[in-house]
């Protein structure tokens, strides 16, 4: 018991210094980047530090697991360079045990503050992304080609989506039982309160007739125009979303027959992170441990974040792919932990074959 507390304050000790450098640095540069955007419409200086306070508990989220990286290297690291760990094996505690401590110890904390993220995270980052979008007059979700949108015998382009449920540019496109086209609506915007969509200058083709018939509407109703909940799930950034919020999303996709699987590494996304924690902790074992335990300071953080940048490419990379190739998304999120414990696995028993035993 006494190893185990003894090893928990000298890791959250090392974490907690790291974490506080990171997220200063993230600041840092997210304050020098907001400032391009100083006077724009009505983002002042008041607002862009409301937004970067408001900021700050995703950027807990981001740094947190190169925060249990390179605190480890940096604490457990100096136990190693200390002797401390030999001093351990004198005592009769194996590094085994010393690393199995080590990682439940990360896994049971990781757990914790992901549990707390999941409930601050998302309701913070879209109040702050949703007050900077409406002062800067920007669009929430962008896509040049438009956002298109399947409705009943309808199809939808957007061409841009604002916050607080609105949206510009749209035109729909209407078919008839034969798939013919029969009806094309122009709209130069439309706004989602109270269950309806109210449009603006509404321009309605009827193809069906002969001539072909055109209306104009300055202002109309519509409560089917866009399902809100498609658009919600279309443009809500996976950080803003809670880990209940994508379970709903799944549900209502699959059972209006719609793909599923963004959603679903999403979900798997979030679930794992615990576990991509530890690896990452697991990662630097090899550095602590063995002949490479000596080197100093400097080195143990270059070390950390090349092995961060490395392990986050990767693991952005390959289920992104898996999703193109059709691959189940757990198991495209799971692969990279297994490669990366199983190469972690290889190098750590290489080190302590070659160093300390």
């Amino acid at each position: 018991m006494i190893l185990n507390i003894y090893l928990l304050k000298r890791f959250v000790l090392g974490l907690l210094v790291s974490l506080i450098v990171l997220i200063s640095i993230e600041i840092f540069f997210s304050f020098s980047s907001e400032m391009k955007y100083l006077n724009e419409g009505n983002y002042d200086f008041k607002m862009i530090l409301k937004y970067i306070i408001m900021s700050i508990p995703r950027s807990v989220e981001t740094m947190f697991p190169y925060s249990v990286l390179i605190g480890a290297l940096l604490s457990l690291g100096a136990m190693a360079a200390d002797m401390e760990f030999v001093a351990m094996q004198s005592a009769g505690i194996s590094v085994r045990r010393i690393i199995i401590i080590i990682l439940l110890q990360t896994f049971f904390i990781a757990c914790f503050f992901y549990i707390i993220v999941d409930s601050v995270v998302p309701k913070f980052s879209s109040k702050a992304e949703s007050m900077r979008n409406t002062a800067l007059n920007k669009q929430s979700y962008f896509d040049k080609n438009g956002t298109w949108f399947k409705n009943d015998t309808s199809f939808i382009k957007i061409s841009e989506i604002y916050s607080n449920n609105i949206v510009r540019g749209i035109s729909v496109y209407s078919y008839d039982e034969n798939n013919q086209l029969s009806t094309v609506n122009y709209i130069r915007s439309a706004k989602f309160t109270s269950g309806k969509w109210n449009l603006t200058d509404v321009i309605k083709i009827d193809l069906t007739t002969n001539p072909i018939t055109k209306e104009l509407f300055k202002s109309s109703l519509s409560e089917d125009l866009i399902d809100i909940k498609l658009l919600n799930i279309k443009t809500n950034k996976p950080y803003s979303l809670r880990l209940s919020d994508v379970r709903r999303n799944i549900k209502y996709l699959e059972s209006n027959n719609l793909d599923a699987r963004i959603q679903e590494k999403i979900f798997w996304d979030k679930v794992t992170k615990p576990l991509a924690t530890v690896m990452m902790l697991f990662l630097a074992m090899p550095f602590i441990f063995g002949r490479m335990r000596s080197i100093n300071t400097s080195k143990r953080i270059v070390i950390g974040l090349f092995i961060g940048i490395v392990f986050f490419i990767i693991s952005s990379i390959l289920p992104n792919i898996g999703l193109i190739i059709g691959i189940n998304p757990l198991i495209s999120v799971m692969l990279p932990l297994i490669v990366f414990t199983i190469l972690g696995r290889y190098i750590l028993k290489y080190q302590l074959e070659s160093g300390l035993r």
